[in-house]
């Protein structure tokens, strides 16, 4: 396969935003909102099949756009990294279109939002197939640009307060990422390797290179909410619910995962960050991270910030994995971020429901509407419970594989982080039962003689445009379960650089 297909996935969003940006064109008739969403969904499910069939058959070599000076380039290659983040989002992204559908003729400004909607899909691809730093980089800052106008979608106070927050947040971070990068181009750093790329680590000064680590690993971790830099995060729950579970399951928070992965496992080198006090300090804060947005999310009754800070938590599980530093650590990150993905942005889409058809947000206002809504509460319970690590669901083998990895005391020289780590998910799942079965206590057993007749007057399921995505995506947090034996086996060839 040509290295030039490549750009397809990028590219093509780019044509299609602009198709659906110009009134002037003779597509004026998409505003008829049928052909427009047949449309919308015909151009989404077809970029997911140009990324699919390039993980399927992924070029072998590099595709350089353009060179800049000694090794600043930009260029594209699709390794087996990129492969696993590339299908993660060509497999939502359709999903999360049919759902837009029936949610957003609530909202208004259709046309605006489908339009960045597409745009922001060709750029997360870009990043899934950016062959160095550099490349990244560039994506992952239009992509702030991209999902701005989506937080903000409203235009009210709230919501251009959020986008305030997240831009600020976003800037801050992109300007800490950039000390890694500039040690990347400055030191050899070309495109990613397994490994690291480096490759100075006993002629530098070493302390030098483990702040411009951690300085990228907060830059980075930014996006991926890591505590002290979370609040734009429950902030954004302000926006329309296809836009929160992007950017809490698919999109941004993921992109700052998979930023850092590609920071530790492919530019520098995780032999050389082992025992170190970068890896110490980085690890801590994903641990104080999953403690306290498990806690925030026991403790917080709107249901979309509930989940916000759940998504802050079982983000540092996979940074947990991540930054064990071995194999078996990396594998267990790759599948918990699978996992995830399919277990949040469903529980988004429950709550998203909930509140498009009932006007509801906060729990103490949903006391017995489950009956109601017997479909949305379905999903959301199998969601949850796999979110709670019920085996064998998604959330069971993410787990099981962190576990694992942390248990057997690795690459972590003679810290105990590996220990610490598994103290931390312990807690950590104690306190996610609680919440995700809050829930349901609220929804469906709301006391005795409760007169759930009155309560569920006007209460019913969505349509089926929303039900659809919902009932796939649960039935996927079962077979991912069930069938991971053959995911895990690719993620430890991933970990392992034979892909």
């Amino acid at each position: 396969m040509s290295e030039k297909l490549l750009l397809l996935p990028i590219l093509f969003p780019v044509f299609m935003t602009s198709v659906f940006s110009v009134p002037a064109l003779p597509l004026h008739r998409y505003r008829m909102r049928f052909w427009r969403n047949v449309a919308v969904e015909a151009a989404v499910l077809l970029n997911s099949v140009f990324l699919l069939l390039l993980v399927w058959e992924a070029p072998a070599g590099t595709l350089g756009l353009f060179h800049l000076s000694g090794n600043a380039s930009f260029a594209l290659r699709l390794d087996g990294m990129g492969r696993a983040f590339a299908a993660m989002i060509a497999l939502l992204w359709p999903l999360t279109a049919l759902y837009a559908f029936e949610y957003m003729e609530h909202e208004g400004r259709e046309r605006t939002f489908y339009a960045w909607f597409i745009l922001t899909y060709g750029v997360v691809a870009g990043i899934a197939l950016s062959a160095n730093l550099l490349t990244l980089y560039l994506f992952y800052e239009v992509m702030t640009l991209t999902t701005l106008p989506l937080v903000m979608h409203a235009m009210d106070g709230r919501a251009r307060y959020a986008g305030r927050k997240y831009l600020i947040y976003s800037v801050g971070g992109a300007a800490l990422a950039f000390m890694p990068l500039a040690f990347s181009l400055l030191h050899g750093g070309g495109d990613f390797a397994l490994g690291g790329t480096l490759g100075i680590w006993p002629q530098a000064p070493s302390n030098l290179l483990l702040s411009a680590y951690f300085l990228g690993f907060v830059g980075f971790g930014v996006k991926a909410a890591v505590f002290p830099f979370h609040s734009w995060l429950p902030a954004a729950s302000i926006a329309p619910t296809p836009v929160t579970a992007l950017l809490h399951a698919v999109a941004v928070v993921k992109a700052g995962v998979f930023a850092i992965i590609r920071l530790t496992w492919y530019v520098f080198e995780p032999e050389s960050l082992s025992g170190t006090w970068a890896q110490t300090a980085a690890f801590c804060m994903a641990c104080a991270t999953i403690l306290y947005g498990s806690s925030m999310a026991l403790g917080t009754q709107h249901m979309k910030r509930r989940f916000a800070y759940s998504t802050i938590s079982q983000l540092s599980y996979i940074l947990l994995g991540v930054l064990l530093l071995t194999p078996e650590g990396l594998t267990g990150a790759l599948t918990h971020m699978g996992a995830h993905a399919i277990m949040k942005i469903n529980l988004f889409f429950c709550a998203g429901a909930i509140l498009c058809r009932t006007h509801r947000e906060y729990l103490f206002d949903m006391r017995g509407i489950g009956m109601g809504m017997p479909w949305t509460f379905v999903a959301l319970l199998v969601s949850g419970l796999a979110l709670c690590g019920l085996p064998p669901a998604a959330g069971f083998m993410g787990k099981w594989q962190l576990g694992i990895a942390a248990a057997a005391g690795k690459g972590v020289a003679a810290l105990p982080l590996g220990y610490i780590g598994l103290a931390v998910i312990g807690v950590s799942a104690v306190l996610t039962v609680l919440y995700i079965f809050s829930i349901f206590g609220t929804a469906l057993m709301p006391g005795k003689n409760f007169d759930f007749k009155t309560a569920n007057e006007g209460v019913r399921d969505p349509s089926w445009r929303m039900l659809v995505p919902m009932g796939i995506l649960a039935l996927g947090a079962v077979l991912y379960g069930l069938y991971a034996e053959s995911l895990i086996a690719f993620f430890t060839r991933v970990a392992a650089g034979e892909i």
